[in-house]
């Protein structure tokens, strides 16, 4: 796990290297261990690298890594069947002065070119940059688990970086606020596909890879990969236990090499089916017994402690615990974690994350977490609403029975009967995922286009999806849209701390089998994660696996109305506020002065405080951050 920053001028073209180490200084938290750099015979490339040491904790494996083939490797992540590719290059001819992973990928790079990637398990981002040719290969995962931005200069050459904020450092960088991607921001408090809130800088998407030419300015885009390309007529069958031994086979391996390393190794403990059942194959399968590190949020509705201990005390697991209250949470933490994630914190959850983190700094260097398996086991509530829904669009003698009939039957099942009558399922897909209405953002912006600019890029990743049934529709588009913003959040929150995150449920192999699953044991419209619970309760009592799912909540509406959270909200209608910039003012002023603790008036307040502080940080005084002053 690491940190890197690469800039290319076009047209050989001197940089300018002290403002590139400053880049590459800012990244320190994501790489505290050792430092490197390389820079052209011209002085026209430069690649400058932070690295944390995980995998041969020699110097000989730092970065940036030269081959045999005049070509410079710098990568982010950790290539989990480093070995078996390493065993399978030998007999291709191929010869190791290192012990690591880096080595491998540069081999297997060298030997089998871009066709290299499909052969990898892991969690990546990298520039590979041919010294010859002039040619720079830039690439993230499969899932978006490590970050990658690459920003246009204005010259016709590019920077890469792990971090925005390292872009700050460089002369020409002006951060200017991208305005046509905040609607979308607002509605669904993340971005998906390439853009960011700042104009020129683009996200490299999951599966994804650039190619640029130094020689014309030349630069191309591609996918390697995509999941639903490898769904085609792929089926698993077979009876209930035969796919619960399928997939706990296949998870045990992936969880046997996400512990490999040359550190200690923990987890990110919340006591929910995802963690658990990583804890409980690493004790009981494994011999691995880990430490578990846990967030507890002292409030009767949302508090997981009292579980996450029983389950610890029943794998004979140690756990620790961090404590997240209104007090800390509406600190200048907030301004910290801001830094830390080049963008407003669209999860609150996030600060959570980082506590864990900063709680296991110092014992481990590697935190295993569940993140993903909602995604591809189909883990979220929502997914029953949709499934439930779409079983009565596809029964409309049933459904126009119930429409008249919806009073008379509980409020959630209210809800899925006139969700059902009055709007189809790809509509329910999106709106299902919004945190801000339509109205009220029709009242925050004087564009009439708001609406159109909120959906456009999620429509039509949703419309590469037709051919896949409802359910399958609806986990692809999150993985699309949703999920990668969850990756963002685990990997700057665990490197703030210093710490790598890993993830075992995200795998091409771990995603295909679910994917290829019957919906049925997938969700089906009563229960979600079936397959996941089962496998589970080969470890645990019933009592443990099946419980309300509470996710990792807060309880924000009330923390808002407590002096702290008061402080912070009235702060936002201060004549100086960012937000009149951007918004109608009086409307800004309504919203914030009528809240009422309300979770949905909650996630709005939320939105506008997390946004204001971004803005503040990034759009203000570029020096404050090239100065690293919340590193």
């Amino acid at each position: 796990m690491c940190g890197f920053v690469t800039v290319i001028n076009p047209f050989s073209s001197a940089i300018d290297i002290n403002s590139c180490r400053q880049a590459v200084k800012i990244l320190t938290h994501r790489g505290p261990d050792a430092a490197g750099e390389w820079m052209s015979d011209l002085s026209d490339v430069y690649m400058g690298f932070r690295r944390l040491s995980i995998i041969d904790l020699s110097e000989e494996a730092n970065q940036p890594m030269i081959g045999r083939t005049g070509v410079v490797l710098m990568f982010n992540g950790e290539i989990y069947n480093f070995l078996s590719l390493r065993s399978e290059l030998e007999a291709y001819g191929c010869r190791f002065r290192t012990r690591g992973d880096t080595e491998v990928l540069l081999q297997a790079l060298e030997t089998w070119g871009i066709e290299a990637l499909r052969k990898l398990e892991g969690m990546f981002a990298f520039v590979l940059w041919d010294i010859q040719n002039k040619k720079a290969t830039i690439v993230r995962d499969f899932f978006g688990i490590k970050p990658l931005y690459l920003w246009k200069m204005p010259n016709g050459g590019i920077a890469v970086a792990s971090e925005i904020k390292a872009f700050y450092a460089l002369p020409s960088f002006n951060p200017r606020f991208n305005v046509d991607a905040l609607p979308e921001y607002l509605r669904f408090r993340c971005l998906c596909a390439e853009q960011t809130l700042l104009k020129d800088v683009y996200q490299v998407q999951p599966g994804e890879t650039y190619s640029y030419n130094q020689n014309n300015g030349k630069l191309d885009r591609s996918f390697y990969w995509d999941i639903a390309d490898n769904l085609s007529g792929f089926n698993i069958n077979g009876n209930e236990n035969a796919l619960i031994d399928g997939f706990l086979h296949r998870f045990k391996g992936t969880v046997e090499r996400h512990l490999v390393a040359d550190v200690k190794v923990g987890t990110q403990f919340s006591g929910g089916v995802d963690s658990t059942l990583t804890s409980a194959i690493s004790a009981k399968n494994l011999n691995a017994q880990l430490t578990g590190f846990h967030c507890y949020v002292p409030h009767e509705a949302v508090e997981e402690k009292s579980f996450a201990s029983a389950i610890a005390e029943y794998l004979k697991m140690p756990i620790q615990y961090a404590t997240l209250d209104h007090t800390l949470f509406f600190s200048d933490l907030l301004e910290k974690l801001t830094w830390h994630m080049d963008e407003p914190i669209g999860h609150p959850n996030s600060v959570g994350v980082y506590l864990v983190s900063r709680l296991a700094y110092g014992q481990v260097k590697v935190l295993l977490s569940g993140e993903g398996a909602d995604e591809t086991f189909a883990g979220y509530y929502r997914y029953r609403r949709i499934v439930f829904a779409d079983r009565l669009r596809h029964q409309p003698f049933i459904l126009n029975q119930a429409v008249p009939l919806a009073g008379f039957f509980p409020k959630r099942l209210q809800k899925m009967i006139n969700t059902a009558s009055k709007t189809s399922s790809d509509a329910q897909i999106l709106n299902d995922m919004q945190f801000v209405p339509p109205s009220i953002l029709e009242k925050l912006f004087s564009d009439p286009e708001y609406e159109e600019k909120s959906v456009y890029r999620r429509e039509n990743i949703l419309n590469r999806y037709e051919n896949h049934n409802t359910l399958t529709k609806c986990q692809l588009f999150d993985l699309q849209t949703y999920l990668p913003s969850l990756l963002i959040r685990q990997d700057k929150m665990s490197m703030a701390a210093s710490i790598e995150n890993r993830v075992p449920f995200l795998t091409p192999e771990i995603c295909t089998f679910a994917f290829g699953l019957p919906g049925s044991i997938r969700c089906n419209g009563l229960s979600t994660k079936i397959l996941l619970k089962k496998a589970l309760a080969r470890y645990i009592p019933n009592k443990f696996v099946y419980r309300l799912k509470r996710g990792f909540e807060l309880p924000l509406g009330e923390w808002f109305l407590t002096d702290t959270g008061r402080a912070r909200s009235s702060a936002l209608i201060a004549s100086n506020s960012k937000l009149f910039d951007i918004f109608e003012k009086d409307e800004v002023t309504r919203l914030i002065k009528k809240f009422d603790g309300s979770h949905d008036t909650a996630d709005l307040l939320w939105i506008f405080l997390t946004l204001n502080v971004w803005m503040d940080m990034f759009l203000g005084d570029k020096n404050l951050i090239a100065a690293a002053a919340y590193a």
